[in-house]
């Protein structure tokens, strides 16, 4: 079935190469075809005739220079690649015939008639011209912007110039893709703007001696190649750069230095500009450069600063307020390290100093070549990063340790100063730790987690298994395996795993997903206090196994999928103690565990012992079955293990190393991996916590400490008292708990006899105080239970008044004998009072009556005497009295006025 399918298959196969070499095309597409190829080559040379005695241009000449691609379907050409003939002069009209012609390339050295771009009747959609002679350029000025080139994407490589020329943008209004490449030369050629309308390009890349104006043109991407005759008096067109979207500038001579284009900062805030790379050397900028207006800047790209792009030493960009997609700013100078918000950042090259941070910033970075100093933790693992020749020092995390050899890790940390690192002499990495889970929800991957994994998916292979992929998840951490979706068929639970760059050489794991195995006992091996269990389905990592000898916790030395090595200190009286002749294991792995039964001799001797090498760093010892380590160096039952170091070697006094299982072995009562805590006597109750320092319980401020939280410590929030008939009753609030041992309330050093108390309440008889005494005397008030005194002030707010003495009586009865006096005196005052006030009033009514008499009278006098005159003396006498001062009434009413 194989072999049928296969053969179909290349059938096919033959039959689309020979229907493509066998194309017939019609007759005004060979006619055209043949006339241009007579013009550069001998057409019987270099074609083959077919069956019908014509020419074989679908395809390439004999010596290859000449290609032609045709359409089968339509018979006709589709695109044409013309090698070298110097001789030839071809026209537009040469290739006007085609009706179908899509891609026209001219290679090495070609000439053209005058005004060939115009000659054009349709447009071309691709024509390229490589090593183009000048005479391609050979036009006519396009005075009244009726000529126009016929082509889309019109590409020029090589060209050979040896006058000057002039490009009208007009000329390019049907081009949406132009580039223009020329060679050294002595000429340019002129690129004038002279669009009215409004022009769309998808592309601009030329060389040129300046930089062209770009009003009315929108583009998405323009490339400027700055030839060493370059007029920097052109950028000031930069300023019509309002529509281009993407800018590059290059250089043709890399050591050309230009300025940074200034006049983009001064564009309207609604341009186009959204990528500005240059990578020319920059010139030293007069003052800091404000990107504000770039607002939707997000790729700025500038590789090869140079030297003198900074101001006095420092960063020359101000106002940066977006978030960058990509920033590069390398080989400059300047003196410190400018952090930019971008998703990517390159600052290579630039010899600036400052702090690398410690974290990983969660961006691609680079930063190699400068005095960045500082250190990197566990979260640089897994990222894109370059850090190179710098000065950071501290720890290298053990993720880069472990696979330091990988070159994509060495490459981007080395030339550094890390202290617990020397890459010529590389330690084994020895805490590799493997967990493998299988993914029920998508049957074909698993999930390989654990740590120093390696930072990328090329740090682990699996090498016998076709198909799988690895994709890392958390770096050093965590992997996803998976099987390519077209394989049949779900991906094996168990698999092995190398690791190619450890430090020790390539090392291969046998590893099995937790989940879908139950661990597998074969032997238990007993050597004095080891045990060597044999089987499979184990882990490699160490924390994730459990074993339990006779219900005795055994502690994990070394594991792998096939064995454990586990210690148990006193094993011997353990199995004595044990009245059974099989001894019961227990084996967890995760969450599965399985039992295993074996049995044990009591002792051991030549017999029973087997003869240990101890790797020369011991003796073998028959009573014990074990190797004696020469030095506390080694461990385990052959000396096979360098022993391991506690948290603390001396175990803070109070304990002692066991560098077998690598633990502090704790004096009583103490705590923590190096003995430095001390525990608590009692149990910390009522949410309190043991104060492993003091050992003492921290409790809250209603519990005493010494007592582990269970003793109330009494607190006293108020105070009231209270008047009840000839009695006074104290109510004490706060805090007093349940237990009230010994319950005693003092004022004064007196008794406050309890009548009842609760948790918060307490009330007794006080000693009878009078009130005001109470309050200037600051009795002293204290509770005391359960061996703890509460002290404070006695200051109860008073209910119901206060009086409950004799004296106060006779207080209050002088008080009212008093009040009544002062209220007789105050109504003898009030009555002279009111005498004096109708005194008063009697006289001045007295007093008004006679004035109203004496102005009554004046009045009848002056008017006998006006009666008695003649009309005009008493109007001048009027007049006169009038003007010069007031009359008698006058006067009269002045005076009432002033009395």
């Amino acid at each position: 079935m194989f072999y049928i399918k296969n053969r179909g298959v290349i059938l096919i196969f033959f039959l689309f190469i020979y229907f493509k070499l066998n194309q017939t095309l019609i007759q005004s597409e060979y006619e055209c075809s043949f006339n241009l190829l007579s013009k550069i080559l001998n057409v019987s040379l270099e074609y083959n005739k077919d069956s019908k005695n014509r020419y074989n241009f679908c395809g390439s000449s004999n010596k290859g220079f000449e290609t032609m691609s045709c359409d089968g379907g339509n018979n006709v050409v589709l695109s044409i690649s013309l090698g070298s003939n110097r001789s030839t002069i071809l026209s537009s009209s040469d290739f006007n015939c085609f009706s179908s012609i899509d891609i026209i390339m001219l290679n090495l050295n070609y000439k053209f008639e005058k005004n060939f771009l115009y000659g054009f009747s349709k447009i071309i959609p691709h024509f390229l011209s490589y090593y183009t002679d000048e005479s391609l350029f050979d036009l006519d000025f396009n005075i009244d912007n009726s000529k126009a080139i016929l082509i889309d994407r019109f590409i020029i490589k090589k060209l050979k110039i040896k006058k000057n020329y002039n490009l009208y943008f007009s000329s390019l209004k049907n081009v949406s893709i132009f580039e223009l490449e020329y060679g050294p030369s002595n000429y340019q050629i002129n690129y004038i703007n002279d669009l009215i309308e409004i022009k769309n390009f998808i592309s601009i890349n030329i060389f040129s001696s300046n930089i062209p104006s770009m009003k009315n043109i929108n583009i998405l991407e323009l490339v400027l190649n700055l030839l060493p005759s370059f007029n920097l008096e052109s950028f000031s067109n930069f300023s019509t750069f309002s529509n281009v979207k993407s800018i590059c500038l290059n250089p043709i001579n890399p050591s050309d230095i230009f300025p940074f284009p200034l006049p983009l900062c001064d564009l309207a805030f609604n341009n186009s500009l959204e990528s500005l790379e240059i990578n020319y050397q920059i010139d030293k900028p007069l003052d800091f450069i404000d990107l504000s207006v770039l607002e939707n800047l997000f790729l700025l790209l500038m590789p090869n600063v140079g030297p003198l792009f900074n101001v006095d030493g420092e960063f020359p960009f101000v106002k940066i307020n977006r978030v960058y997609s990509r920033f590069v700013f390398s080989n400059g100078r300047i003196n410190n390290f400018y952090f930019i918000n971008s998703s990517t950042l390159e600052m290579e090259n630039n010899g600036m100093k400052g702090m690398i941070p410690t974290t990983y910033p969660n961006i691609d970075i680079s930063l190699k070549g400068n005095q960045l100093e500082g250190e990197i933790d566990e979260s640089w693992c897994g990222k894109l990063f370059d850090i190179s020749d710098n000065y950071i020092s501290g720890e290298l995390p053990s993720c880069f340790k472990c696979h330091y050899l990988q070159p994509s890790v060495s490459s981007t940390l080395s030339g550094n100063r890390f202290k617990n690192f020397n890459p010529n002499n590389l330690e084994p990495c020895l805490d590799l730790e493997l967990n493998l889970v299988y993914n029920h929800s998508f049957s074909k991957s698993l999930t390989l987690y654990g740590k120093n994994l390696g930072p990328f998916y090329d740090s682990l292979r699996i090498y016998d298994m076709d198909s799988i992929g690895i994709l890392p998840i958390k770096g050093c951490k965590e992997y996803k395996i998976r099987k390519s979706f077209w394989e049949p068929g779900e991906i094996p639970r168990t698999i092995n795993i190398t690791f190619p760059f450890l430090p020790q050489g390539p090392r291969t794991f046998e590893i099995s997903a937790y989940n879908e195995f139950l661990p597998q006992i074969h032997s238990i091996i007993r050597y004095s206090d080891y045990f060597i269990i044999s089987g499979k389905y184990f882990a490699y990592n160490q924390s994730v196994i459990n074993v339990l000898i006779s219900n005795h916790s055994c502690s994990i030395i070394t594991s792998n999928f096939n064995e454990i090595q586990c210690y148990l200190s006193n094993s011997n009286q353990i199995i004595n103690n044990n009245n059974e002749e099989l001894i019961t294991s227990i084996i967890q792995i995760m969450n599965v565990s399985s039992t295993f039964n074996f049995t044990v001799n009591r002792a051991c001797n030549d017999s029973n012992c087997p003869i240990a090498h101890c790797n020369k760093y011991g003796e073998y010892n028959y009573e014990s079955g074990v190797c004696d380590c020469y030095s506390n160096e080694w461990r385990g039952y052959s000396c096979e293990l360098k022993s391991l170091n506690c948290l603390s070697n001396d175990c803070s006094g109070n304990g002692y190393c066991n560098g077998i299982i690598g633990k502090c072995e704790c004096n009583k009562n103490r705590i923590f991996d190096d003995c430095s805590g001390i525990l608590c006597n009692d149990v910390c109750l009522n949410g309190g916590n043991c104060n492993f320092q003091i050992g003492i319980c921290n409790c809250s401020s209603k519990w005493i400490e010494s007592s582990g939280c269970s003793i109330p410590k009494q607190s006293i929030d108020s105070q009231q008292l209270e008047q009840i008939e000839n009695e006074q009753i104290l109510a004490l609030f706060g805090w007093f708990g349940n237990i009230n041992r010994f319950l005693t309330i003092l004022i004064d050093g007196k008794s406050c006899d309890i009548i009842s108390n609760d948790n918060e309440t307490i009330q007794c008889y006080p000693p009878n105080y009078q009130c005001d005494f109470i309050k200037t005397s600051s009795l002293e008030l204290s509770v005391s239970q359960n061996n703890f005194i509460w002290n404070g002030i006695y200051n109860p707010i008073f209910i119901n008044a206060c009086s409950n003495s004799n004296e106060d009586s006779s207080i209050n009865n002088s008080y009212s004998s008093n009040s009544d006096k002062n209220n007789q005196k105050e109504n003898s005052s009030s009555n002279s009072q009111n005498l004096v006030l109708i005194l008063s009033i009697l006289l001045s009514l007295i007093l008004l009556g006679l004035l109203g008499l004496v102005f009554f009278k004046k009045l009848i006098i002056k008017n006998n005497y006006l009666n008695n005159n003649k009309f005009n003396e008493n109007k001048i006498r009027l007049n006169e009295y009038d003007n010069d001062q007031p009359d008698d009434s006058s006067k009269n009413k002045i005076k009432l006025i002033i009395l």
